[in-house]
């Protein structure tokens, strides 16, 4: 039987040979890396002042920590006292136009001694966005102090809320983050019980990949400066979306614009007191003899969250102040519930500063026109806001032994 003639070879295409391809391919991908890891150690955030939501999670733009670092770096010099401030929207400052902003006047307050930088997001904890930043910033800026509100007894989970809980993986991932075996305990417990296994695997693959490509830092250096590429409802034409984020200013509503008998919720007042009252009720039950204490179970589950939320060698450093409601909706309650309020916001103070923190609270004198609604502040109230954590911030530097800062102008 004869044999098959051999089947010819098909011509070798000239212009793509796998080689050339390939390493041009890996010659691109170590240029995006090189680059996103070049651009991201400088600020390009001109006259930063917030994460305003355009440039934020809202509008589709993720920062990242190296990003919010350079943030920092640019703006703290090595003989200041960094002072982040993190949170949630309150101390981000809704309501509050850019050139009324509170974190503007807590600088103010505090002087040339201090570098105030506001990293709050709306919507984050006290764990998220700015604690972040500071923790990995721990040893270039020895002498700072993180600032950030919360809520009494809200639990202050260290892996974060979703869509903030990325930078806590990032900086975990690139090892910007101080070994804390409490904390680390904590982790391991979300990964067991809060994490499928598959989650894990795409966590891992993700953190892994962005660390040595940087890809997240190159988009943002892009989108920032050159043009952005992902819809979003606050940009929904495609001219809008398209632009680069540098572009769009910081314009948030000035509360003050609107009368004080219109910022408040009448049709909604059975609501917002619903919330009010939940701030304390929530926690709280009375004892055999009519007074209202913590609910067991839940101050043990607050403790044992918050003594691992920040290494042990931070807390020291950590302000976290508890945020009162609207005085508008505080003086609806009942004798009974107001007592029960004074104490939730009492213990709960007391609470972070057994465990190692520093903590006060603001707003309970404050007036309804300090109020844009019920939790945010208009710039009077920020102003007041400013004064008890310059005062708070002044005090704890002290007692942390920072060098004596030069008075604030008056």
């Amino acid at each position: 039987m004869s044999e098959l003639p051999p089947r010819p070879r098909p011509p070798r295409s000239a212009s793509f040979r796998p080689r050339t391809f390939f390493f041009g391919l890996m010659a691109g991908l170590a240029a995006c890396a090189g680059l996103g890891r070049l651009e991201s150690r400088s600020d390009y955030h001109a006259g930063f002042t917030r994460f305003f939501n355009v440039i934020s999670p809202e509008g589709q733009y993720f920062p990242t920590v190296e990003e919010m670092r350079a943030i920092v770096r640019a703006r703290c010099r090595p003989d200041q006292v960094l002072v982040v401030v993190g949170g949630n929207s309150i101390f981000n400052g809704v309501g509050q136009p850019a050139d009324k902003l509170w974190t503007v006047e807590l600088q103010r307050q505090l002087g040339d001694g201090f570098a105030v930088v506001n990293l709050a997001f709306r919507g984050a904890m006290c764990t998220d966005g700015g604690a972040v930043v500071a923790e990995s910033l721990r040893r270039k800026y020895p002498h700072q102090i993180y600032v950030a509100n919360a809520a009494p007894f809200t639990v202050p989970v260290p892996y974060g809320i979703e869509p903030y809980r990325y930078l806590i993986w990032e900086a975990r991932t690139r090892g910007l983050l101080e070994h804390s075996p409490a904390r680390a305990a904590l982790f391991a417990w979300y990964f067991q019980h809060e994490m499928l296994w598959g989650d894990r695997v795409e966590l891992a693959a993700r953190e892994g990949l962005d660390r040595v490509l940087r890809f997240r830092d190159l988009w943002n250096w892009v989108g920032y400066n050159y043009i952005f590429t992902i819809q979003n409802p606050l940009t929904p034409g495609l001219k809008a979306g398209l632009r680069p984020r540098r572009d769009y200013l910081d314009v948030e509503p000035d509360y003050e614009d609107t009368p004080l008998e219109d910022r408040l919720a009448h049709a909604n007042n059975a609501v917002e007191m619903e919330i009010t009252r939940s701030f304390s009720g929530h926690f709280y039950a009375k004892d055999a003899a009519g007074t209202w204490r913590p609910v067991p179970l839940l101050q043990a589950e607050f403790e044992r969250i918050a003594r691992g939320a920040f290494p042990d060698d931070l807390k020291a450093r950590t302000l976290i102040m508890l945020s009162r409601n609207s005085s508008y909706y505080i003086r609806q309650l009942t004798p009974d519930e107001l007592r029960r309020e004074d104490a939730a916001y009492r213990d709960g103070a007391a609470e972070w500063r057994k465990l190692g923190y520093a903590s006060a609270e603001y707003g309970r004198d404050f007036d309804p026109s300090d109020f844009g609604d019920r939790a945010h502040l208009t710039a009077t109230g920020g102003r007041k806001l400013a004064a008890i954590v310059a005062q708070q911030v002044q005090e704890l530097s002290r007692r942390l032994g920072y060098p004596a800062a030069p008075a604030p102008p008056p």
